[in-house]
């Protein structure tokens, strides 16, 4: 079956004649285990845990060079994690297979070397995803569609309010709050609807999207680029791809952008304020956005494996997840400092190479200045022609990172041109539309 659904999405692949591009951000890392990974958390860019399925948990503390599986008291299905530090942490675990249909709700108070197992109080009722706001106050949320909230570190659950009938029994995915009264749930039904709720009062009243902006399929992961931002990744892996729902009046409307990329995203995570990246199973894909999801660079897994889940630690680190133990891990582009060109000071300042390049039609600058100084970085067409001046202030000595879209300009050779005092550094790009 699996097999026969990769050759449908490498007919829909050829169907869209979209750009994929070999990549190598990512690399597969040494994995202990084929059972398929569905989430991870980590605590910083060293320790953090991975689950899935057969109740496995395996925990890193040096950045995935070793790992030690975990004792989860559970040999169900682990959906989803949440850690609040380093000791304390949840996960929901289900299977469809054991009638009557169950979650279990897992909970560790020394960093999983011991972890908890009891049955949620409902039968029939699967939950997909797990978030705490402290230590006492939490959710959990599935299908049917239902939130539901404890106060008491996870011992007790109570049904919390949901608007608006309709809606009411659509499954829930994620959840992500901004502080501790505003925050939103993402979930839906495929082939029906997309559904973010929205909460202002702590979770206990959630109002869902209005009809009028709802997209056709499921919404896997909710991202806050700020509070009134939001951003919600999901897709039609038939039909219309991957999409975003996004709103930027804290949920008031919202609007949907099909990205002509098959398949559909199942997580979101920003790498930079402006550069986020998404998972796409089917086909075994990763896209990146230089410019908060407006527009999508789309490379191949690596080894062609089905990522699920993807969350980035800091700007440096990182981490993937998915099928048969695959675990990945994200590679900083270090780049050779500026050879061939025009340096009239220290070898120490760097200009590097734009990457991607070729790009369309973003693409990121990076530079390094040991000395505080006023910095210009301008590019210029073939001719010497000034194009933009991306950069034109005082600047402390650091490294520093431009994105730069050229949406309106003809595909061709740039140059961008670094200046410092009396540093001076140029490289050539290449637009490729």
């Amino acid at each position: 079956m699996k097999n026969l659904q990769k050759l449908y999405y490498l007919v829909l692949l050829l169907l869209f004649s979209v750009n994929i591009f070999s990549q190598n951000y990512w690399e597969k890392i040494a994995s202990p285990t084929s059972n398929d990974l569905n989430t991870l958390f980590f605590i910083d860019s060293l320790s953090g845990y991975v689950a899935g399925d057969s109740g496995l948990i395996l925990y890193t503390s040096n950045g995935g060079g070793s790992w030690i599986q975990q004792q989860s008291n559970t040999n169900r299905n682990i959906i989803d994690l949440f850690f609040l530090n380093e000791n304390l942490g949840w996960a929901v675990a289900w299977s469809e297979g054991i009638f009557p249909f169950s979650t279990f709700i897992l909970k560790t108070m020394d960093g999983g070397n011991n972890w908890d197992a009891s049955q949620f109080r409902q039968d029939n009722v699967l939950m997909y995803a797990i978030y705490f706001l402290d230590s006492l106050t939490g959710f959990t949320g599935g299908n049917p569609g239902a939130i539901f909230k404890t106060t008491d570190g996870g011992v007790n659950w109570d049904s919390t309010e949901i608007a608006n009938a309709p809606f009411a029994y659509f499954p829930i995915l994620k959840f992500n709050f901004f502080n501790d009264d505003y925050g939103f749930a993402c979930g839906g039904a495929h082939d029906i609807a997309g559904i973010t709720w929205k909460t202002t009062n702590g979770g206990d009243f959630w109002e869902p999207i209005d009809t009028a902006y709802t997209p056709p399929d499921e919404l896997w992961d909710i991202y806050f680029i700020d509070s009134a931002n939001v951003i919600a990744a999901g897709g039609d892996p038939e039909l219309f791809g991957v999409g975003l729902l996004r709103s930027t009046d804290a949920g008031a409307t919202w609007s949907y952008d099909e990205l002509g990329l098959i398949g559909m995203a199942r997580a979101i995570s920003f790498r930079t304020d402006y550069e986020c990246w998404s998972p796409v199973p089917i086909p075994e894909s990763i896209i990146e956005s230089k410019d908060t999801g407006r527009t999508w660079i789309f490379y191949t897994a690596p080894e062609n494996t089905s990522i699920y889940d993807l969350v980035f630690t800091d700007s440096l680190t990182g981490y993937g997840v998915g099928e048969q133990g695959a675990i990945i891990k994200y590679k900083y582009p270090i780049v050779p400092s500026v050879t061939n060109e025009t340096t009239t000071l220290s070898k120490s300042f760097n200009l590097y190479q734009n990457f991607p390049n070729p790009f369309n039609p973003t693409t990121t600058i990076q530079y390094f200045i040991p000395v505080n100084g006023f910095v210009s970085l301008t590019v210029y067409d073939v001719l010497g022609n000034e194009i933009e001046m991306l950069v034109n202030n005082f600047q402390t000595s650091g490294n520093y990172e431009v994105n730069w879209n050229a949406a309106e300009l003809p595909s061709g050779i740039y140059y961008y041109k670094l200046e410092v005092g009396n540093f001076t550094a140029s490289k050539k790009m290449l637009l490729l539309h």
